[in-house]
């Protein structure tokens, strides 16, 4: 019997499979072509990993695309307005690489005080819903302040339902119901599937 995550993503030679890998991929390149991370003053920033996280009503997965920033290793409190600035960056990198796949919500994670994307002592997420993904992307005049403020007005303090606006970060791993899907840019940083989706540092990231 194929596992769940077998059974949903298929592979190349079955018309349902879908390629998260490539998808997470294709955002990750979306990412890099946006932020700079010299230019930000941030220490890296990638697209980490697909959590599935569910089964829909027509077997397709459902799915948390993770995009992640390390702020520094000498940083003990964010810049929220660089937080927020790097969200939408995110959100923009990762909504048209995800079109077609259903996507529970998008996790954009910061890791700070510490070192990397997943070695760091704190681990903070903002997570988005596809609708305020959408109104992010397509709609003309919305930008990141209104982002933000949709955001905050949205979030109703509940660390595990999107809209959060500033919460813990969450090990999807962890979760005997759900896979990561790591492509490239994980690999490439030498980070497990748990490592995509919590800082390395274990509980202290708030995981």
């Amino acid at each position: 019997m194929p596992s769940l995550l077998d059974r949903l993503l298929g592979d190349d030679s079955t018309e349902e499979g879908i390629d998260l890998q490539q998808r997470e991929d294709d955002a990750h390149e979306a990412l890099r072509n946006r932020i700079t991370p010299e230019t930000y003053g941030i220490d890296d920033c990638a697209v980490t990993g697909v959590a599935v996280v569910n089964e829909g009503p027509d077997e397709e997965p459902i799915t948390v695309p993770i995009a992640r920033f390390s702020l520094g290793e000498d940083v003990e409190s964010p810049d929220y307005d660089l937080v927020w600035e790097l969200a939408g960056e995110a959100i923009r990198a990762m909504h048209p690489a995800f079109d077609g796949v259903f996507v529970r919500h998008y996790d954009v994670q910061f890791t700070f005080a510490g070192d990397g994307l997943f070695e760091a002592e704190e681990c903070r997420r903002i997570a988005v819903t596809p609708e305020l993904a959408e109104r992010l992307v397509t709609e003309t005049g919305w930008g990141v302040a209104e982002f933000k403020s949709a955001m905050l007005a949205a979030d109703d303090i509940d660390d595990h339902v999107a809209p959060v606006a500033w919460g813990e970060c969450v090990d999807y791993s962890r979760n005997q119901n759900a896979a990561v899907v790591t492509g490239s840019a994980a690999a490439m940083a030498g980070a497990s599937a748990a490592g995509a989706s919590c800082a390395g540092a274990g509980g202290a990231g708030g995981c």
